[in-house]
């Protein structure tokens, strides 16, 4: 689909960078110019932040009350209070570099990848999803079930997914004759009981004293009292989505960071050496990426030329407007093509190809200094933009720092060889999903640790890791059975 839109922004945007487009009765306003996007959306935010409806999800915009998905809501009081919550939280977690446990989960991934390097592409979403479940629930055992959770979601709003959101009288249907219905009724049936399992199973194990800090003990705790959230059920949602959203952010632009380095070894060869120089042997940290602008650099140019949300998240017109003599009528849907603002050639010079150095070097129209704090991922328009600019920013930042960083000090990332003719296997460079958020299709590749010394090292961080987990878990649930004993003692 962006492919075929900029196709047509190159025929008809001309000088206006945007063009209208009516597809099965539904008007599209396609920008291919970020300062049309800015303009309209964050300029004129206030009546352009609404979403279309997802028609093959019930109440997608939370219109009737169902409060269940924050990214999709229109903009109503449940969007504004669990904005607010979700902030809080991430600002939180971010402060607090996540607990420590995105470098927990990188060592155990790193791991996992010299023990089975074929089942990286599960490794690598099962990573992402163990980071948002501990943070969310402490339990990162919940992980395989919340990426089906999540891709069942995405799958659902994607225009690629069920054919109800493009052919949409085909979902009003009775629902006792509608597939359609029925599997989305059972998709959303079992997510939100599970979402609301786990802040129920939160709260029982803080009457015993056995849960340990997570955004749902947050909330039970304090959010409850300080926001508007109307109770357990819409609780349970926001803190479901931020789950979900955190996967979606990090495995498409961490399985491109794979497609990118086994494609361009001299750039992989830099952030090694980078690492190596800044570390001096050591796994990096988030407090080495001040001097690490080079695995940014590759980072930031990764999303650029293979950008996850390439038609960009569409907004919903909220009045009728008037745009440089065009009228635009109330609910019409502004589409922010990611794909066309990320290969324009004017500030992206050879925009097809992967160049890194457009960050690094004075020159280029996108340098920027200090090189400290530049090049960073925030504020990219694959983040979306005014009211609906994405929340998980400084996470997915920060994720991506820890699990690139870690594989560049790991790996060597090479094609894998076909054991039969000794050759490279491809590595697709043109093949996704046409779901919402995108990422590669399924593809081989070979994971080699860069020496002997390096790969022990890497298994003794994990078992440290790993030991040090155990201990805690250990040492917060001895505790908490002392105080408990000592309580019922006392009644």
């Amino acid at each position: 689909m962006w492919l075929k839109f900029h196709e047509w922004a190159k025929q008809y945007s001309g000088v206006n960078g945007f063009y209208m487009v009516e597809i099965l009765g539904t008007s599209i306003l396609v920008v291919s110019d970020e300062a049309v996007a800015e303009e309209l959306m964050v300029k004129r935010a206030k009546y352009n932040s609404d979403r279309p409806e997802i028609r093959s999800i019930f109440d997608s915009k939370s219109t009737d009350g169902s409060m269940e998905y924050l990214p999709l809501m229109g903009k109503n009081q449940y969007w504004a209070r669990q904005r607010r919550l979700t902030h809080a939280y991430l600002t939180e977690a971010s402060n607090a570099h996540y607990y420590g446990a995105m470098y927990h989960e990188a060592k155990r991934w790193l791991v996992r990848l010299l023990e089975n390097p074929d089942d990286f592409q599960f490794s690598l979403e099962d990573m992402a999803s163990k980071v948002m479940c501990q943070l969310t629930w402490d339990d990162p055992s919940l992980s395989e079930y919340c990426t089906r959770s999540a891709w069942g979601l995405l799958t659902q709003m994607s225009p690629a997914g069920p054919i109800t959101n493009v052919l949409t009288p085909l979902w009003h249907i009775p629902e006792i004759i509608n597939p359609w219905k029925r599997a989305e009724r059972k998709r959303h049936d079992e997510q939100q009981e599970w979402w609301k399992e786990r802040l129920l199973h939160t709260r029982a194990k803080m009457m015993l004293g056995l849960q340990r800090p997570c955004f749902a003990r947050q909330y039970l705790e304090k959010g409850h009292k300080r926001s508007n959230i109307s109770g357990d059920y819409e609780a349970s949602c926001v803190i479901g989505m931020i789950a979900l959203v955190g996967i979606f952010t990090v495995a498409g632009p961490l399985s491109y960071w794979l497609v990118s380095m086994v494609h361009h070894p001299r750039w992989q060869a830099l952030v090694q050496k980078e690492i190596d120089d800044a570390c001096q042997g050591r796994m990096p940290t988030l407090e080495d990426a001040p001097r690490l602008p080079t695995l940014r650099a590759c980072i930031k140019e990764t999303m650029r030329w293979k950008p996850n949300v390439p038609t960009g998240v569409a907004h919903e017109m909220e009045a009728d407007d008037v745009y440089r003599g065009y009228f635009l009528a109330k609910g019409t849907r502004i589409l922010p093509l990611d794909w066309a603002f990320l290969r324009n050639p004017i500030k992206y010079p050879d925009p097809d190809n992967f160049r890194p150095e457009r960050w690094l070097e004075p020159g280029w129209p996108t340098y920027q200094e200090p090189l400290t704090q530049y090049p960073t991922i925030k504020g990219m328009t694959t983040f979306g933009w005014g009211q609906r600019q994405c929340l998980g920013q400084t996470l997915t930042q920060d994720e991506l720092i820890v699990a690139c960083g870690a594989l560049s000090w790991c790996f060597n990332l090479k094609p894998k060889k076909d054991l039969t003719t000794g050759l490279d296997l491809p590595v697709p460079l043109d093949k996704s999903n046409s779901l919402l958020i995108i990422k590669p299709d399924p593809f081989q590749m070979a994971f080699e640790p860069r020496s002997e010394a390096r790969k022990q090292e890497a298994l003794r961080e994990w078992a440290k890791s790993e030991a040090q987990d155990r201990r805690e878990r250990y040492e917060f649930a001895k505790q908490a059975t002392i105080m408990l004993e000592k309580s019922r003692a006392e009644i």
